[in-house]
């Protein structure tokens, strides 16, 4: 449907003596509240702020922020200082609980906030967090040598994004990629929960992968998405541009990357093999598997986008870490972020493509949310305990 988005963001993936120059450094004085404001969970041991597994946290409009706690199935109120006020929702099949665990959290007009849970159903609460309804669905099918790549996003407007990858064959099934092919073409697109139609936003590169059973990419380019109320922001990590598209496909504008790349240094090449220990399907027996990993000359230039008031976008510098990277979660997924211990850098860009402020995110926090005036996320500390922080954002 729409050739010209892959190859806009395949333009930049070849090596950096090819890529489009980055935009000039940021100007503006942007920064965060050295201290966070507001600090839920964490140290804290009392009933109602004990927090593990949480992934996803929004603030609505008269300041109260709701925490999504897998762990427990439950959203968690407080209020805007961080009082605990109540909670809902819990695992089960009644009205108000979830089937299955908490995968996404969304805030709509009006701060109702809809729940996305793993076994296929929406679940909304209105404002004052009380029960409101609840839908179940069936995901589109995927289809022979298809497969749905990755996790899905809920949008304010109840509807789901979902990426299509073609499915690499070990036994022969499948086709593998052809000659000189690295990256599988993917379409990305919105389900309608409601009517089951599947409208096709753009197609893009998806994960990077291997052909082969033995190898397996350092640091590997991946297909990442900002979200906010009318658009959607899609890149691939080793493009050098970020679309801005409407959810009915329409390309609202193309934005370069305001990062160069950066080579990948030879001590960070040290590690050969990657070995895990997993346990067999059905059998349950412990085994372990390796791969061989195959390194980039570059690391991707940009790892996150995070959607912004003023449709602007956050966009994160890929860290420079010397541990190789071998799957995307370890990057883009809100209960495993263990390689932020330095912090990130961020720089927002405007809707012109423009970069306009440069600022870092404290050591260890995993930023879900940026408001006129502040950012909510995820902090972890040295323990592993978690905590839903927010910090003033002064520009």
């Amino acid at each position: 449907m729409m050739p010209f988005l892959l190859a806009t963001l395949l333009a930049g993936t070849a090596c950096a003596d090819d890529a489009a120059p980055a935009p000039q450094d940021a100007s503006a004085n942007w920064r965060l509240t050295e201290e966070p404001t507001v600090v839920i969970g964490g140290a804290d041991e009392r009933e109602g702020y004990l927090l593990h597994w949480v992934t996803g946290a929004t603030r609505l409009g008269d300041g109260r922020i709701v925490v999504a706690n897998e762990s427990t199935s439950e959203l968690k109120y407080y209020d805007p200082q961080g009082i605990h006020l109540f909670d809902t929702g819990g695992e089960g099949g009644g009205p108000g609980e979830f089937a299955g665990s908490i995968e996404r959290l969304a805030r709509m007009p009006g701060d109702s906030v809809l729940v996305l849970s793993s076994l296929s159903q929406i679940t909304r609460f209105g404002p004052d967090g009380r029960y409101a309804s609840s839908d179940r669905y069936n995901l589109p099918p995927s289809g022979h040598c298809r497969t749905i790549e990755g996790r899905e996003r809920l949008l304010p407007d109840g509807s789901i994004v979902l990426g299509y990858g073609l499915f690499i064959g070990r036994g022969g099934e499948c086709p593998p990629p052809g000659p000189g092919e690295a990256r599988q073409p993917m379409v990305v697109g919105r389900f309608v929960p409601a009517t089951e139609d599947f409208d096709t936003i753009a197609w893009l590169p998806a994960f990077e992968r291997t052909s082969d059973s033995e190898t397996m990419h350092a640091y590997p380019r991946n297909r990442v998405y900002g979200i906010g109320y009318d658009r959607i922001y899609l890149g691939d990590t080793g493009s050098d541009s970020i679309l801005a598209m409407n959810f009915s496909g329409e390309r609202i504008g193309t934005l370069p990357i305001p990062f160069e790349q950066a080579p990948v240094p030879a001590d960070a090449r040290e590690e050969l093999v990657r070995e895990m220990e997993a346990t067999q399907s059905g059998t349950g027996q412990r085994m372990t598997m390796s791969w061989t990993l195959v390194y980039p000359d570059y690391y991707p230039r940009y790892a996150r986008l995070v959607a912004a008031p003023e449709d602007r976008v956050w966009v994160m510098a890929y860290p420079l870490w010397k541990e190789p990277v071998v799957f995307a979660d370890e990057e883009i997924h809100p209960r495993i972020h263990h390689r932020l211990d330095g912090g990130a850098l961020w720089k927002v860009v405007d809707r012109d493509g423009s970069p306009i402020a440069e600022l870092r995110t404290p050591p260890g926090f995993f930023l879900l949310e940026v408001g006129d005036d502040y950012v909510l996320g995820i902090h972890k500390d040295e323990f592993g305990r978690e905590s839903v922080r927010l910090h003033g954002l002064m520009r």
